[in-house]
């Protein structure tokens, strides 16, 4: 009695709502992707130097951040409470950080000068690789910091 006959839709009508869909899962897919890329900007940060550190030693940093937005390292020498910035530097995202998905890349090399060594006492001190990603959603994620102990030598 009430047998509701299906009211199919036009073939126009029913095309358009299957490519809405499927842009929409499209757009799900790939904002799932770049939320992950937001919450976890920095994929890895490295550290490199020697055990003795002298004039003319070198200290290699290198990040692979998400590409989501920039990412900044800092490189310090600290030795007790006397701490210097020895670097700076900003690894860049991609231009379409939400869409993009690649992996940035950056590295960073310092030459230890008289100069530097100068402002510290030889003996027993602490290299340090921070890098900080930034607000997305407004959320600052946590800083990855590497650090690797070695010995001043004066010459």
């Amino acid at each position: 009695m009430f047998d509701s006959l299906p009211v199919k839709d036009s073939r126009p009508m029913a095309f358009l709502r299957k490519a809405v869909l499927i842009f929409l899962g499209l757009f799900l897919i790939i904002g799932i992707m770049s939320s992950h890329r937001a919450y976890y900007q920095v994929r890895s940060l490295e550290l490199h130097a020697e055990g003795i550190l002298h004039s003319g030693s070198t200290i290699q940093t290198t990040v692979a951040s998400s590409g989501r937005t920039y990412v900044d390292v800092q490189l310090e020498l600290r030795q007790g409470t006397h701490s210097e910035t020895l670097a700076m530097q900003r690894a860049p995202g991609n231009e379409y950080g939400f869409f993009d998905p690649r992996t940035q890349r950056a590295s960073l090399e310092v030459t230890l000068t008289p100069e530097i060594l100068s402002r510290f006492e030889a003996g027993r001190a602490q290299l340090r690789a921070t890098a900080y990603g930034h607000s997305q959603w407004t959320r600052v994620p946590p800083p990855v910091v590497r650090e690797l102990d070695v010995e001043i030598e004066r010459e």
